[in-house]
């Protein structure tokens, strides 16, 4: 094994085990108590701690108002916020494993979007993925009995899918536009951004509600935020070592498979037979896409 295959084995083992234990961390956001907003704005001002460490404030000069993704990096912040609580939410009453199948599926928006944006082209290995990811959407979600379909829990992997769509669609507009050098720069306003959003979100609850802080939620939060870090350090790592070809698919299905079995192993989450089924249409999904 060389030292770029060990490299590769090292970055993206990392970032699908600690991706994986984000949506882990959810599911315990349950047992223990964990309010879901102030634990998530917690996160990022930990993320934001970390991406400052790494470029230091001193570096932060007051040119980079004028970088051309600035206020994308602010919108996109504010979008993470509010995507971030709704994997909390989703993790927590649809399951891990569908959750994470949601997530990862949504790479058919940016391929879709990719076809109209950047004239990429259309073949029958898209195709087939775009078909796979909608009898996974199907799949996933059978029951026998269809009195036992929450549509309110449904909804939420469904919200994901198009969120986390959006923000790849984004991200690879503003890679493809905009981003030269300044990578870390561009994640860290956007931690910087979505701390600060919920911050005045929780001014707000608190004014009403009163309600503090417990320890379970700094402990929370704080986890959550170095896992949120890490996974993102170690993907910017492999981004700059590695093909999307090669790095992207096994990422993704690495993901929807470590997740589903934390899902089994430490949460007893039951899925039928064909919600299996579903899950490896949503690989199979993933693999063609990428591919393509």
């Amino acid at each position: 094994m060389g030292l770029k295959t060990s490299e590769f084995m090292i970055y993206i083992a990392s970032v699908i085990l600690i991706s994986s234990l984000i949506f882990v961390t959810f599911k315990f956001f349950d047992k223990y108590k964990v309010e879901n907003f102030q634990a998530i704005t917690i996160n990022y001002l930990i993320a934001s701690i970390c991406g400052l460490l790494i470029a230091p404030i001193t570096d932060f000069q007051v040119e980079i108002l004028d970088k051309p993704w600035f206020y994308y990096a602010i919108g996109i912040g504010i979008i993470f916020i509010a995507t971030f609580l709704l994997f909390a939410l989703s993790s927590q009453k649809a399951g891990v494993a569908i959750t994470a199948v949601f997530s990862k599926m949504s790479v058919i928006i940016p391929v879709i979007m990719g076809i109209f944006l950047y004239s990429e082209s259309l073949n029958l290995l898209k195709i087939a993925g775009i078909i796979f990811t909608f009898a996974a959407f199907f799949l996933v979600f059978y029951k026998k009995e269809s009195s036992k379909i929450q549509w309110a829990v449904i909804i939420l992997p469904i919200l994901i899918f198009f969120g986390n769509g959006f923000i790849d669609t984004m991200l690879k507009y503003i890679e493809y536009h905009f981003i030269k050098n300044d990578i870390n720069f561009f994640l860290t306003v956007i931690f910087i951004t979505a701390f600060i959003s919920g911050f005045i979100v929780l001014l707000g609850k608190f004014a009403k509600t009163r309600k503090m802080f417990t320890l379970n939620t700094y402990i929370g939060g704080t986890v959550l935020g170095l896992l949120n870090y890490a996974t993102t350090y170690f993907m910017i790592m492999a981004m700059s070592k590695f093909e999307s070809n090669v790095l992207f698919p096994i990422q993704n299905v690495g993901i929807v498979m470590v997740s589903a079995l934390f899902g089994l192993i430490l949460f007893r989450e039951k899925l039928s037979l064909i919600n299996w089924i579903g899950i490896f249409a949503a690989i199979s999904a993933i693999l063609l896409i990428a591919i393509a």
